[in-house]
């Protein structure tokens, strides 16, 4: 058997903190799921592929930071570039194809779901920060400063060096891979209006430059720019040079064929919706029941409870918060003053606006 057949298959390391946190997201996302499964009769939420995809993005985090690939990752700049792969390329967009801010919501009890609402109620300080750093230019710069600014030498090799700082540049790379792909998937909150397929195209395309230059510029160094390798043993036959490489390599080919892969992929999806008629594209409006799981017909039942009649939900002091079955936020008129709240949603309807 290859040695790197055999280095893949050796023992995961179960770092307490990560199997924890990854074990809590799951539960979280699987309890809220089948609590809106079982609430609606339409499936667009709570749909089996969006439960696949998410579990896949815990998968690929599992793959990223507690499987042999981590390990490796100290030894061999190829591994710790498909490590980083993992995180951004795949763990980010998968999770966010889950859709997990509401099923999740829908797992919590109803006092920490009114207190989510209030973060996110019109006017607070934590949803305009949110609102400014969701903007995609700034979602597309912080990515761009983070993901090639942990390449600089020193910073890569004293990450290497040192576990916290190492830990820092792996939640900064996923955090800011999480940001980068929101515009791109929309999933909820939504607190922009959603941008046309042709600019999420634009969006990913305008990632490739950058990237295949780093890239470029780190396998074709006739010097080992990384110091950190060359006090490591060397396995698999690779030296250190040829190692730094396959790692370019990684960084410039896979990177840049992800993006330009899902820039394709979005061009399929704006090309059939453009065929389909206009009725199936938006779908229509059946929000809130009783916040105990009755409702009506079709409906989601508000997660701190609603009135199926009026269409508001009872959100105390709040403005009304609600999710649609396609699970979107969506924000109605304020039951206590009856003034529209433009928030969240997108097409506004006769009660207000809808996600």
């Amino acid at each position: 058997m290859h040695p790197l057949v055999i280095g893949l298959l050796g023992p995961w390391e179960w770092r307490p903190g990560v199997t924890l946190t990854l074990t809590a997201l799951a539960v979280l996302y699987g309890l809220g799921w089948w609590r809106v499964r079982k609430a609606s009769k339409h499936q667009k939420l709570a749909s089996g592929w969006r439960l696949a995809a998410y579990f896949g993005g815990l998968v690929m985090l599992a793959l990223a930071l507690i499987s042999p690939i981590d390990a490796l990752g100290g030894q061999l700049l190829l591994m710790h570039m498909v490590q980083h792969k993992l995180l951004i390329m795949f763990a980010a967009p998968l999770l966010w194809l889950g859709n997990p801010f509401p099923i999740v919501l829908w797992a919590l009890p109803a006092r920490a779901r009114h207190d989510i609402a209030g973060l996110l109620a019109r006017d607070t300080w934590f949803r305009r920060i949110l609102t400014t750093i969701s903007q995609p230019i700034i979602t597309w710069t912080i990515f761009l400063f983070v993901y090639i600014g942990w390449h600089d030498p020193g910073l890569y090799n004293l990450a290497l060096r040192v576990p916290t700082v190492h830990n820092l540049e792996h939640i900064s790379f996923f955090l800011a891979a999480l940001l980068f792909w929101w515009p791109v998937v929309n999933g909820a909150p939504h607190l922009h209006k959603a941008l046309p397929y042709w600019v999420r195209i634009v969006y990913l395309i305008a990632f490739v430059p950058p990237n295949a230059i780093t890239g470029v510029a780190i396998a074709s160094n006739p010097g080992v720019i990384y110091s950190y390798y060359e006090s490591v043993p060397h396995i698999w036959g690779f030296t250190a040079i040829e190692d730094q490489a396959w790692g370019g390599a990684i960084m410039w080919i896979w990177s840049s064929e992800m993006m330009i892969q899902t820039a394709i992929i979005m061009l399929g999806v704006s090309r059939l919706l453009e065929e389909r008629p206009i009725d199936s594209r938006i779908p229509s409006v059946s929000l809130v029941g009783s916040g105990h799981g009755g409702g009506a017909s079709g409906s989601l039942p508000c997660p701190w409870g609603g009135n199926a009649t009026t269409r508001q939900c009872t959100g105390r002091s709040l403005p009304g918060l609600c999710l649609d079955k396609s699970g979107s936020l969506a924000r109605w008129r304020n039951p206590h003053d009856g003034r529209p709240d433009p928030t969240i949603g997108r097409r506004q309807g006769r009660h207000g606006l809808r996600g």
